[in-house]
C-alpha cells in the first residue's frame, strides 16, 4: 500500500555528503520549504502502514516519517491491537500500541534462553526500577558507579566552567567512556523520572529468528559477518525501538497539570536495598511493589524504513517531548516547567542550585515510599531528598550557537509541529496530544547496503559518521539532560554508531550491531556464563 501523500511537494535543497555519505541533519539539509499542507484526518485508516520511505531525502520528509510513526504507536489498544473505532485522543485512558510491545527483560533472559519460552503478561505495567540505568537492578554500593558519578560532575563542571559547547573542549578518553545516562535525572517535584525500553514484534521475531538473545551466536559476527536488522516492506512492519520517559503525579498534582499528559499507572518492582519506608508496615518481599501514576513526558523513537536510498533500508531516529519540560506557554495558572525552575539563578546562592545539567543527586539513589520519593542517605544515616536537575537544551545556548538549528528549520518545525497539534484539537478539544512536539529527527544519508558494510572497517564506519559535517543536534533532555555534554552527545546517530555486540566488550575487535544497543543485554549459552566471563545472575 502506497504511502498517503499529504504533504505538498518540497522543494529540493543542497545535500551535504558526510565522507562516504553518512549522516545529514536538518542543518546539512538547508533550508525547507515554507509551505505545508496539513496532517492527515487522524483515523486509522490513515496510519494503518507505516512509511515505507520519505517522499523526499529531507528534513521535511523525515519529519512526516516521525509524525506518523508517533500517532501509529501511541494509537489506544486492547490486547496489542489498535482500537479502529476510535480515533487518537478519544480514549485518553486505554493503553497504547507501544506498551504491549516486549521489554528488554522478557527477550534477553538468563543463560542465553530462548524467549519464546518465557510466557508473561504482554501489557507490560510492571517495571524493574533501577535508578542506575533506567532498568534492572542495582547496588547502592556498587563503587563503580559511585566513581562514574564523581568523575561525571567533573566532567560537567569542566563544560560549564570553560563557557563552551563540548565539542569544542579537549576530551580525555576516560571523559569519553562516561556513563553519563546512567545517572538518574531528579524532577522539580523532586521526583526521579523513570525510563522504559521497548522493541516491536518485528525486531523481536529478527532476534529470535537468529537466535540473537543468546551472546554465544552474537560472538559469530565479526568485522566480515556484519549484524544486520531486516527491513523489506512495511506492510509487515519494520524494526522499531521505543524509550519512553515518565514524570510522577502525586496527590499535589492537579486535574488541569495531569489534563496536559497521557497519564497512566505502573508498577515499580524496587529493589530492597533501593527502597525507603516511612511506614510500620514495610513489607518483606523484595523487590517492593508500588503502584504510581506517571505522565508521559519523552518518546524516542528508532525506526528502520525500508526504503530511503537506493531502495536500502535506514535508520531513522525521532524524539518528541511534552512542552511543559523546560518552559509553560499559556498553561493553567500557576503551573511550572517539569524539568527546569525559571526563577533558579546559578550566580545566586540564595536563588538555588541550578547549574545546567549538572548531576546534582547524591549517592545511593534511594526510593521513599512517598512523595517526594527521590531521596538519598547522608553520611550520618538521615534521609534527605535529592537535588532536582535543572535540565537545559545545551544546543539552544549562546556557547553552543554553531551547532544550533538555522531560524528557517526551526520555524518550519515548530510550524508542522502546530499542524499536528491543530489536528488533535479536531479530534478532541481537550486531548493530551496537543501538548506534544517533535524536536527533531536523524538519519543515515545514503544508507550502506549489506555488500558496502563488509567493505568498511569499525573506525571507517564510525569516523565517517562523526566528522565532516556536524549532525543537527537531536537528544531528548527527559532522557538525555546529563550526557548531552558529551562529544556528540547532541547526536543519535554519534552515539547509537558505536553500539557493538556483547561479544566484542573486553576484546580488540568490535562487531557492531547495526545502532542498537538492545543486543548488549545477551547472555551466553554456553558454560552458564555472559559473554564478558561473569557468572550469569
Amino acid at each position: 500500500m502506497k504511502i498517503i501523500r499529504f504533504l505538498s511537494l518540497v522543494c529540493l535543497v543542497t545535500i551535504i555528503s558526510v565522507f562516504s555519505g553518512f549522516v545529514a541533519s536538518y542543518r546539512a539539509m538547508g533550508l525547507l520549504d515554507s509551505h505545508y499542507s496539513p496532517p492527515p484526518i487522524i483515523k486509522l485508516q490513515n496510519f494503518k502502514e507505516l512509511p515505507q520511505s520519505p517522499i523526499s531525502n529531507n528534513a521535511f520528509a523525515f519529519a512526516d516519517i516521525a509524525w506518523r510513526t508517533f500517532v501509529t504507536l501511541n494509537w489506544p489498544a486492547n490486547n496489542a491491537r489498535p482500537l479502529e473505532e476510535l480515533a487518537l485522543g478519544q480514549a485518553p485512558l486505554a493503553p497504547r500500541v507501544w506498551e504491549f510491545y516486549r521489554t528488554p527483560e522478557e527477550v534477553f533472559l538468563a543463560n542465553g534462553e530462548n524467549p519464546l519460552l518465557n510466557i508473561s503478561n504482554p501489557f507490560a505495567r510492571t517495571l524493574k526500577l533501577d535508578l542506575i540505568k533506567g532498568q534492572g537492578t542495582g547496588s547502592p554500593e556498587n563503587e563503580e558507579l559511585r566513581k562514574n558519578l564523581q568523575n561525571s560532575r567533573a566532567w560537567i563542571e569542566k563544560v560549564i566552567k570553560s563557557k563552551e559547547c563540548p565539542a569544542q573542549i579537549e576530551v580525555s578518553n576516560e571523559e569519553k567512556n562516561l556513563l553519563l545516562n546512567n545517572i538518574p535525572i531528579v524532577d522539580r517535584q523532586g521526583n526521579y523520572i523513570i525510563v522504559e525500553s521497548h522493541l516491536n514484534p518485528n525486531e523481536f521475531k529478527q532476534i529470535v529468528d537468529n537466535k540473537w538473545y543468546d551472546a554465544s551466536k552474537l560472538a559469530e559476527y565479526n568485522q566480515k559477518e556484519k549484524l544486520e536488522f531486516k527491513s523489506t516492506n512495511s506492510s509487515i512492519d519494520a524494526p522499531i525501538e521505543v524509550k519512553a520517559a515518565w514524570r510522577v503525579f502525586d496527590k499535589n498534582s492537579s486535574a488541569e497539570e495531569k489534563g496536559r499528559y497521557y497519564t497512566t499507572k505502573r508498577v515499580l518492582a524496587i529493589p530492597k536495598e533501593q527502597y525507603v519506608c516511612t511506614t510500620d508496615n514495610c513489607g518483606t518481599d523484595d523487590p517492593v511493589l508500588q503502584e504510581i501514576e506517571v505522565g508521559l513526558i519523552g518518546f524516542h523513537i528508532a525506526y528502520k524504513i525500508p526504503k530511503q536510498q537506493s531502495s536500502t533500508p535506514g535508520w531513522v531516529w525521532a524524539t518528541f517531548e511534552q512542552v511543559d519540560n523546560l518552559k509553560v506557554d499559556n498553561g493553567p495558572l500557576g503551573l511550572k516547567p517539569t524539568l527546569s525552575n525559571p526563577d533558579c539563578d546559578p550566580n545566586d546562592p540564595n536563588k538555588g542550585s541550578c547549574l545546567p545539567n549538572y548531576p546534582y543527586v547524591e549517592w545511593p539513589f534511594l526510593w521513599r515510599d512517598q512523595s517526594p520519593h527521590a531521596v538519598t542517605k547522608s553520611q550520618d544515616g538521615k534521609i534527605k531528598p535529592q537535588i532536582p536537575t535543572q535540565a537545559v537544551r545545551l544546543s539552544e545556548q549562546r556557547n553552543c550557537r554553531s551547532n544550533q538549528l538555522s531560524d528557517s528549520v526551526k520555524k518550519s518545525l515548530q510550524q508542522q509541529n502546530e499542524n499536528w497539534q491543530k489536528q488533535f484539537q479536531n479530534v478532541a478539544r481537550n486531548s493530551v496530544w496537543q501538548y506534544y512536539q517533535l524536536v527533531g529527527t536523524q538519519w543515515v544519508q545514503n544508507p550502506p547496503t549489506a555488500s558496502q558494510l563488509m567493505s568498511l572497517t569499525n573506525d571507517k564506519l564510525i569516523s565517517n559518521s562523526r566528522t565532516g559535517t556536524t549532525p543537527g543536534p537531536l537528544f531528548n533532555v527527559a532522557m538525555e539532560a546529563y550526557s548531552q555534554t558529551q562529544v556528540n552527545g547532541d547526536s543519535c546517530i554519534g552515539c547509537h554508531v558505536t553500539a557493538t555486540l556483547p561479544s566484542s566488550r573486553g576484546t580488540s575487535e568490535k562487531a557492531m550491531s547495526d545502532f542498537s544497543f538492545l543486543l548488549q543485554r545477551a547472555k551466553s549459552s554456553r558454560n552458564n556464563v555472559s559473554s564478558d566471563g561473569k557468572p550469569n545472575s
